[in-house]
């Protein structure tokens, strides 16, 4: 199949790895933008996950684990990149389109959704348990917002959540380029 076949077979509306710089609305990352980004997905990542691998595999296994995952990652992303510039595409759903065609493109869209998804559900156990207060094995540990404040219906875990959500949560989620 020619590369024009190819070019018509691609969504209009898939977003771009590398995107043009037109003038208009977005004018690329920066640098320490992009280091920004990766080390707080790196340490929010590692604090949830690093700590539950050592202790579920043992010291030894577990680093083994972390340094496989982290080969793993880079030669993942090396054919990432690679395969990119071989079939000139610029998004990751144009080049899931060229590989694997119209399904694996929307299966790779349908993984996304289901990966952001379940890290906010990560998140908001993480902000539950911070904020609000926890029982484990009828001991009584104090979030942060009932030990400042107190016992009121604001420091409960559901009203929490919920303000976070529609104070935090869905402003973000409204913006194009976050």
């Amino acid at each position: 199949m020619t590369f024009v076949d190819r070019k018509h077979r691609r969504s209009p509306r898939v977003t771009p790895l590398f995107p043009k710089d037109d003038g208009r609305d977005f004018v690329g990352a920066s640098f320490s933008g992009a280091v920004f980004n990766l080390s707080t997905t790196i340490v929010g990542a590692g604090i949830m996950a690093l700590p539950a691998t050592l202790k579920q595999l043992g010291t030894i296994p577990g680093l083994i684990v972390i340094v496989l995952a982290g080969i793993l990652t880079e030669k993942s992303l090396e054919m990432i990149l690679r395969f990119t510039a071989a079939s000139k595409t610029t998004s990751y759903a144009g080049l899931a389109g060229d590989t694997f065609s119209g399904v694996g493109r929307n299966l790779l869209q349908l993984c996304i959704v289901i990966n952001n998804l379940g890290m906010l559900v990560v998140y908001m156990i993480i902000i539950g348990d911070v904020l609000s207060e926890t029982w484990s094995d009828g001991v009584h540990h104090f979030g942060v917002m009932e030990e400042w404040f107190g016992e009121h219906w604001w420091s409960t875990r559901f009203s929490i959540q919920l303000l976070i959500t529609l104070l935090v949560f869905t402003p973000l989620i409204s913006l194009k380029h976050v």
